[in-house]
This record gives C-alpha cells, structure tokens and sequence, in this order.
C-alpha cells in the first residue's frame, strides 16, 4: 500500500495576520479561559486542472469582550493549495478536499499562530482545536438559507 494521499498540500499563503496582546488581562479566579472562535473558508478550482484553493478566515478573540477576557485577540487568513492525483475521481474531490484540506489549513494556521505568539506579552497562543464537520455544516445551512432568501 502506497502511503502518500491522493491530495497534496502544494503551497500556502499568509495574507494576513493581526495579533494584539490584551495589556490589561488578568487570570481568571476560576483559571478557565473562554476564548471565542470564529471560522470561515470558501473554496474553488483554479484555472490549471486539479489544482484546488481554500481560503480560510480565522478570527479568536475579536470583539471587544471577548477580548477584555483572553491574553490575545487574533486574526489571520490564508490561502492553501492542493493538488490531486490525476487517477482520482473529479466527482470525489469535495468529499476528500473539504474536511481534509480544511484541516491542513487549520495546522498551518495554528502553528503561525504559535509562532507569532511566541515571544509576545503572554507567551505561545495555540489556536483551540475545532470540529469541521460541525463548522462546513453550519456553513451549508446558511448557503441554503440564503438561497431560500433570494
């Protein structure tokens, strides 16, 4: 068995990153932070064939009180892009790039996150694990109620 995936990461883009510390946090008495996430992505075919882009938008912290609450507001997009195997079927290719290829983005996220971090006012900020299935759901109930709306 050939162990190399169908689809390959081939590239990624940061476009943007936004990081402020928040100079005035304090650790809350019950020592639980509750950081509040927000994710989107859309995603498309390039013009060469089977190449695949996802943009993902995330943002941890960006109201005012959900910042005044956490060490860190942040946001950050980027753009990934994934190539198929030409023997995979054009008709799998969702299935396999959506929940897949979110995932890898997610990581590259995360660990740019990590990394800008890093040597900020709080130390290393790790973006808190999420569930795409949960997240591409909501996703298509609004995609269906917009439609529905037009």
């Amino acid at each position: 068995m050939n162990p190399i995936s169908q689809l390959q990461l081939r590239d990624y883009s940061l476009v943007s990153l936004h990081v402020d510390a928040n100079p005035n946090y304090e650790e809350p008495k019950d020592g639980v932070s509750k950081e509040q996430l927000g994710v989107d992505f859309d995603f498309g075919k390039q013009e060469k064939a089977r190449v695949y882009k996802i943009d993902i938008k995330i943002q941890c912290n960006f109201t005012q009180s959900a910042f005044h609450r956490n060490k860190y507001r942040i946001k950050i997009h980027l753009q990934s892009f994934f190539e198929f195997d030409p023997s995979f079927p054009e008709q799998d290719v969702p299935k396999m790039l959506i929940p897949n290829g979110l995932a890898m983005s997610y990581s590259i996220a995360r660990g740019i996150v990590a990394q800008a971090t890093g040597t900020s006012l709080y130390g290393k900020f790790v973006l808190p694990t999420v569930n795409f299935v949960e997240i591409f759901k909501e996703k298509v109930a609004k995609l269906k109620k917009k439609r529905l709306n037009s």
